[in-house]
């Protein structure tokens, strides 16, 4: 969806935005806002009337006056909309927009507020939306890794270079060694370059830009693959072939050892990647280990499920084989998910799914660190709180367990598998308290739903047996 000037709406539309600026003139803020935000529900596109809605925004915000029982509801009701905004960035951007600026009239600051709309604004393709929005953070927050990223890809897309090439280069001081960052300077840089007319003046064609290179055209040749997608299209020959004539180009490298990975080619993956690592430039090039990683995963799963698949294709014992393939494969899988917590540090699905590995491995300390985290996310409470909970049972500290799962087991309306799960933890501590009559009440209320849930039954007609 392309950026919308105000001149190409439709003339009704028009006449509702003068209507709007008039309202904002004569004080009638609030006028404006309803006109303005339904105009941008239908069209989310047009920046000047997002202006106007945040004109608006700003004069109620500073109507409504700064004390602080005005910013502590304001701030409530803020971060309430915004929640109920998030789930929809995917399947309805426009109307996750539409709930950032229910959220901005009550501070046109919120930072979670700006942030919502830019993300609508990005799943739209609507680069100078996200700009505006992201801008006014990132001055503010200007060591938010994640959102200064966001901030430089909108300025990339917008062609906004100068901005863009100084976002990075911030980006690049809080995280050095991240291969994104460094992609994304040099998508800034390239970018730059490319609007200042060094790669691309009107006198001067391709081949004469490489007329002083030894061998212009396998040159070319050789960047044709650049264009390429790398889903595939381009095949493994094809890609040998082109690194036969450009032995320097790392990206090509890359292509390959990805192109092999589909095959489940991992030797061949692994021996590109060797030759890669030789070059000059992959020393600085973190996504080299990532993809090292990848392929160690991907080949560790494949034996394992041939192994499970038939035991006998073992050369030694077959259960140890598996063991150390199983113990293997958790490890890497650990170390794969502590780098992505490392580069997006405020990613709390990441940061379960790290809590949820290092729980299975054992390392019940670090994974209640992880679930502490990912708890503040809303969205998570519960399936975090149900994790830190059995965390808590592992080390016998039943009553912190208990607490856990009976918050979710009170946030949890609906009897449906995890709340017969949290249940029937909840009454596994009860009974480890000592406390029977808290575990029995729980195992009947899972009975009385389903009397075939693990063995529940068992444990109903036990406790009557007794008392009988």
């Amino acid at each position: 969806m392309p950026e919308i000037p105000l001149k190409s709406l439709d003339t009704r539309i028009k006449k509702r935005v003068d209507n709007a600026r008039t309202a904002l003139d004569r004080g009638n803020y609030e006028y404006a806002i309803e006109i303005c935000s339904s105009i941008l529900l239908d069209t989310p596109g047009c920046l000047e009337i997002r202006e106007l809605l945040r004109q608006a925004q700003s004069s109620v915000f500073a109507k409504n006056g700064q004390s602080i029982w005005s910013k502590s509801k304001g701030l409530l009701t803020a971060q309430t909309l915004v929640a109920y905004g998030k789930p929809y960035i995917k399947k309805n951007p426009s109307l996750a927009m539409g709930y950032g600026e229910r959220a901005l009239r009550y501070d046109p600051l919120h930072k979670g507020a700006l942030s919502l709309v830019a993300a609508g604004a990005e799943k739209l393709d609507l680069p100078e939306t996200a700009v505006f929005c992201l801008e006014k953070i990132c001055t503010k927050e200007t060591k938010d890794f994640n959102l200064l990223h966001r901030y430089c890809e909108a300025l990339i897309s917008l062609g906004d270079t100068n901005r863009a090439v100084a976002v990075a280069e911030r980006l690049k001081a809080l995280k050095p060694e991240s291969s994104i960052i460094q992609e994304l300077v040099k998508s800034a840089s390239v970018a730059h370059s490319i609007n200042r007319g060094n790669w691309a003046e009107e006198e001067h064609d391709f081949r004469s830009k490489l007329k002083e290179e030894p061998s212009s055209e396998e040159s070319e040749q050789g960047s044709r693959f650049l264009d390429l997608q790398a889903d595939g299209a381009v095949g493994t020959v094809d890609l040998i072939d082109a690194i036969h004539r450009d032995p320097q180009n790392l990206d090509l490298y890359k292509r390959l050892v990805r192109a092999s990975l589909k095959s489940d080619e991992y030797r061949t993956a692994l021996s590109w990647l060797d030759k890669a690592a030789q070059l000059p430039q992959a020393a600085s090039d973190v996504s080299l280990k990532q993809l090292r990683n990848e392929i160690m995963i991907r080949a560790t799963e494949l034996e394992l499920q041939n192994l499970q698949r038939d035991p006998s294709a073992a050369q030694k014992d077959p259960k140890d084989r598996i063991q150390k393939l199983e113990h293997d494969l958790e490890s890497l899988k650990i170390e794969e998910s502590r780098k992505i917590v490392e580069q997006f540090p405020n990613d709390y699905a990441q940061r379960l799914n790290l809590g949820e590995l290092l729980l299975g491995a054992g390392k019940v300390d670090e994974a209640i660190r992880e679930f502490q985290i990912s708890q503040r996310s809303t969205s998570l409470k519960r399936r975090s709180c149900v994790m830190l909970g059995r965390c808590f049972f592992r080390k016998r500290l039943y009553d912190l367990a208990l607490e856990q799962f009976s918050v979710v087991e009170h946030e949890s309306p609906l009897m449906d598998d995890f709340k017969k799960d949290v249940l029937y933890s909840a009454a596994e501590c009860s009974e480890a308290l000592g406390d029977v009559d808290s575990a029995i009440r729980r195992y009947k209320l899972i009975y009385s739903n389903d009397i075939g849930f693990r063995d529940v039954a068992a444990k109903i007609d036990s406790f009557y047996s007794e008392t009988d």
